[in-house]
């Protein structure tokens, strides 16, 4: 892809020629890049040369005006059709059926007569509009709709929780939930309503009108399908030939096999505490090994990220961090931003989330130095609605999202990196958060469900383009070959998570499953990967 990278003009200033990809904001030099404190080693070498870069940046002109770095506009992802529109297109058909209920926040429907439900036909509908008024709610059930006994959870989103939603329910849907064959056996209907959760409207639909919502409602998601532009190369053009030929290796091995992966921890008397148990109990170590800046343990990271490669192994690395980027996981949890200002160039917030995302920088770029590609996958489980990054709902992520690939890939020149794109379990509208095929590499979302999560798979496979390839970049208990292959949730590779999540055989990952992976000619281990050197 294109450099995407410009510089904007604050007060009447005149724009500079520049060899760069950015520029000074308020006469200072871009940040310098500090080392961190808690590093295993000290990376002076990549340090001085992004202090080196920065100064160029700083004296290659003299600015005597206000100016910013920003990257230059994102190619659009998708039409859309604005909220209020489709809202209001909704709601004319809607009120061609007939109301039930309409509730305050916490407020359930609990009727007497439900005639209406017995003597429908089966292609009939119920369709039901819902909010959750408790932004801090985080995307969890909200309303829980029963049938004969039979409950039907309804989650919040955290892509802007309050936001009023529309689910419909054929009266078929109703009776499988119900778990019956006539609607004469409909013996009693509920929807319950708790934390925050709020019935804006309940319509029973007739079957001419149901089609008619179903029409436009097909008509909606074809207008905002995803524009797709992935060609199956990465979507850095200048990446480095070792990021090329693991990104190759990739997607030759996607569909056909499984790639073994495991995040490491740092707490249990030696960072190679998952890799020792998982070779003591299967004689194989796996292929890709998960690394971690949290807590700003950058020099460790490249330090163990260098050894891996050596070893032949694939290096993915994640950040637990604050809005600080200096911190941890409470922090990553407990933190949020001022998202009014965050993307407005000059502002503190602006500023300070440069500041913070460039610290990450020369620790990147000594691995690039080194020759290693990193599957990069900041900012993950996304959409979950518990990182502060999430908390601005899915515009403001994919501001954030675009921000950072392009200050690391635009502006720093990081050439080294795969980005890697994570949803979490949380399930809803995966395509609102999703910043185009420009900005990722690799698609796929975390969970500790176990099993093959299939339908977790084909949400991923609605957002993503044809022919990238998809992974299961976090779990708990190992999917097996069995349950991949017969679901068709065919994950390019697994990440078990670490310390009890691969140790205690109560979470799934038993000494006789891991053998039975770790030995399978479909799972693939760090002894069977290629060369990436040759």
């Amino acid at each position: 892809m294109a450099k995407r990278c410009k510089l904007i003009t604050l007060i009447g200033v005149v724009v500079l020629s520049i060899s760069a990809c950015g520029q000074v904001v308020d006469n200072e030099p871009a940040p310098t890049l500090e080392t961190s404190t808690m590093a295993e080693v000290i990376i002076e070498e990549s340090v001085e040369t992004v202090e080196e870069t920065t100064a160029e940046k700083s004296t290659e002109e003299t600015l005597d005006s206000q100016e910013v770095w920003v990257p230059a506009n994102a190619p659009k992802v998708r039409n859309e059709i604005s909220e209020e529109e489709q809202q209001a297109a909704e709601l004319a058909i809607l009120e061609k059926g007939t109301a039930l209920f309409a509730g305050k926040t916490d407020e359930g429907y609990y009727p007497n007569d439900i005639s209406w439900l017995k003597n429908a036909g089966k292609e009939d509908a119920l369709a039901l509009v819902y909010a959750c008024d408790d932004e801090k709610h985080g995307g969890w059930g909200v309303l829980g709709m029963s049938i004969n006994n039979n409950q039907e959870s309804i989650a919040a989103m955290s892509d802007e929780p309050d936001k009023e939603r529309l689910l419909v329910y054929t009266v078929a849907d109703l009776m499988e939930i119900a778990g019956i064959s006539s609607t004469a056996e409909f013996k009693a209907f509920n929807i319950g309503a708790w934390n925050g959760g709020r019935i804006a409207g309940l319509y029973y639909l007739p079957q001419d009108v149901a089609e008619e919502l179903n029409g436009y409602l097909e008509q909606v998601e074809d207008v905002e399908k995803i524009i797709h532009t992935y060609t199956g190369a990465l979507s850095n053009e200048n990446a480095t030939d070792s990021a090329k030929k693991v990104y190759q290796y990739l997607q030759d091995t996607y569909g056909k096999a499984c790639i073994t992966g495991q995040m490491e921890s740092t707490w249990m008397g030696s960072p190679n505490y998952e890799m020792v148990y998982i070779e003591e109990n299967t004689g194989k170590f796996p292929a890709i090994r998960g690394l971690d800046f949290m807590h700003n343990d950058f020099g460790g990271v490249v330090s163990r990220a260098k050894d891996w490669w050596k070893q032949g192994g694939i290096v993915t690395i994640c950040w637990h961090t604050g809005a600080d980027f200096a911190s941890g996981y409470d922090e990553s949890k407990a933190d949020d931003i001022n998202w009014d200002e965050a993307f407005i160039p000059g502002s503190d917030t602006y500023n300070a989330l440069l500041e913070g995302m460039d610290r990450a920088v020369p620790y990147l770029q000594n691995l690039e130095d080194a020759g290693v590609p990193v599957l990069w996958r900041p900012f993950h489980e996304l959409d979950g609605g518990w990182f502060w990054w999430s908390k601005g709902g899915s515009e403001n992520f994919v501001k954030l999202w675009q921000l950072m690939y392009s200050r690391y890939t635009d502006y720093w020149g990081l050439d080294n990196l795969i980005w890697v794109y994570g949803y979490s379990q949380n399930g809803g509208d995966m395509a609102a958060w999703y910043p185009g095929d420009d900005y990722v590499d690799l698609l796929g979302a975390d969970s500790y469900t176990d099993g093959p999560n299939e339908n977790l798979f084909a949400e991923c496979e609605s957002v993503r383009p044809e022919g990238m390839p998809i992974v299961f970049h976090e779990c708990g208990k190992i999917p097996t070959e069995e349950e991949m292959v017969s679901t068709g949730a065919k994950w390019l590779f697994f990440m078990v998570w670490h310390t009890e999540w691969l140790t205690d055989s109560a979470n799934g990952n038993t000494i006789e499953l891991l053998q039975e992976v770790y030995n399978s000619d479909y799972f693939i281990t760090l002894d069977e990967l290629p060369d990436f050197n040759k």
